[in-house]
């Protein structure tokens, strides 16, 4: 049941000691773990040499991973609040012996004291190295992180034997083309295999052990959702045609920094190894959370080359993810009735249905990540940490958590001390609601909605 707004439309008490400072909402939700922080990806690129090729390991980690400290360096401009960045990657055969080990080092930076603990603020590192003809697990692990983080993760299997056709050497990069400063570069996603759902469209970067260019069909297609999965809708599948090349590579970009890496494409005319690159087109925009494959079918035959993605919305609320309590964050914003005729069935059917009125609701139909829905459910997330007390444990259940779900985080806030003693806190929204709304304790402990007015400049 939600709480019930009784609005009292009459002048505030007589007020003393008014703070005239404003404070803003800490957004706790910089605190709260959405899932995996610790990512890594992989690719082949030639070395020159028919033996050998080299391998680029990238790699991303969470603020929380990391012990920040004080800059107080004055010639290092890098941020207010710097840690110490080590990883630590081992490189073995398929009999489990190590081959090789790499210790990379550098420097995360911060100008905010709460984003230092921030769970969903990430910095970047990579590692190239060459390996001779193989198959190899690749291991990299957080040093000198935090006692209570430990993390060691595992890429999936990367190869490099020559003279085998149609051979996948690694999984497939996903990047986003972008301009910088008139240059094109490559700026890969570093999720583990995965693309994050609402980004921009990708490509998938597959390096096949191709002598020659080759000519193939692609196809993009989603996978059945499992009984544990969070279902979405069934988008068509994916096809089109592209052409390996043996002359085009991906190298890392002298534009890279440990906060957004660069790959960039490069000529390598005098290549002579079998290692070929195929550009796929991903169409991320058009894409929704799940599970996919990518098939390379080389023209003409039944060759084929199968490969496995996920779409991931990495940041999707918790709010949204509990299918009860999306349900119960509904009447802010539609009638009992309407939240009724959906909310019937098994959470299948409830979820789908849900999913389908935020659909209609989409301003931006050529995308399917709805901004609307994702801005009122991770409202209701901030809303749910920003707001809980002992008295109101849930925040999004609360009067100020209304407000905040319904408008946002408000431009000022001031608190009150009248002279009857009861403590008010004062949102002030300026220009895009021009309302102020002002909220009392009342005997019980709770912030309750005593008066709303408008805000004049």
């Amino acid at each position: 049941m939600r709480l019930l707004f009784f609005i009292i439309c009459i002048g505030l008490l007589p007020i003393s000691n008014l703070q005239a400072q404003p404070k803003s909402i800490l957004d706790k939700t910089i605190f709260v773990d959405y899932g995996e922080r610790f990512h890594a990806d992989a690719y082949v690129v030639p070395s020159g040499h028919r033996d050998s090729a080299r391998i680029a390991v990238f790699f991303r980690m969470a603020n929380d991973f990391l012990t920040f400290t004080k800059n107080d360096d004055l010639d290092d401009i890098g941020g207010n609040f710097i840690a110490p960045m080590a990883v630590g990657i081992e490189v073995r055969d398929t009999l489990g012996v190590i081959r090789q080990r790499h210790r990379w080092e550098g420097k995360a930076y911060t100008n905010n004291f709460d984003e230092t603990n921030n769970k969903n603020k990430f910095h970047f590192g990579w590692v190239v190295f060459t390996v001779s003809g193989g198959s190899y697990d690749i291991s990299l692990e957080i040093l000198e992180q935090k006692e209570s983080n430990e993390k060691r993760i595992t890429i999936p299997t990367v190869s490099f034997i020559p003279n085998r056709p149609l051979r996948q050497l690694t999984a497939p990069l996903f990047v986003q083309p972008v301009s910088r400063d008139g240059k094109e570069l490559l700026r890969p996603y570093v999720f583990s295999g995965n693309v994050a759902f609402g980004s921009e469209d990708a490509l998938a970067l597959v390096l096949l052990s191709d002598s020659e260019p080759v000519r193939y069909d692609y196809i993009v297609d989603q996978e059945p959702y499992s009984i544990r999965d969070i279902q979405w809708w069934t988008v068509s599948d994916i096809r089109g045609k592209v052409s390996s090349s043996t002359t085009r590579f991906p190298a890392m970009s002298t534009s890279a920094t440990t906060s957004e890496p660069f790959l960039e494409i490069r000529t390598d005319v005098d290549n002579s190894l079998p290692i070929a690159l195929v550009e796929i087109p991903i169409p991320v925009s058009t894409l929704v959370p799940g599970n996919y494959s990518i098939r390379l079918i080389k023209e003409g035959t039944d060759d084929t080359t199968s490969m496995k993605f996920r779409i991931v919305w990495e940041m999707m609320p918790l709010s949204l993810r509990n299918i009860d309590y999306a349900y119960s964050m509904l009447p802010y914003i539609v009638s009992a009735d309407v939240v009724d005729s959906l909310d019937e069935g098994s959470d299948a059917e409830r979820r789908l249905r849900l999913m389908d009125w935020w659909r209609k609701q989409d301003r931006t139909l050529t995308t399917t990540f709805n901004e609307r829905m994702a801005t009122f459910y991770q409202r209701a997330d901030q809303a749910f940490f920003a707001f809980s007390t002992i008295q109101e444990p849930d925040g999004a259940d609360t009067e100020r958590g209304k407000i905040y779900i319904l408008y946002g985080p408000p431009d000022e806030v001031n608190k009150a001390l009248p002279i009857d003693n009861a403590p008010l806190e004062i949102w002030t929204y300026k220009n895009r609601v021009n309302q102020i709304f002002t909220f009392v304790i009342n005997d019980d402990g709770k912030y309750k909605l005593m008066e709303i007015r408008p805000f004049e400049n």
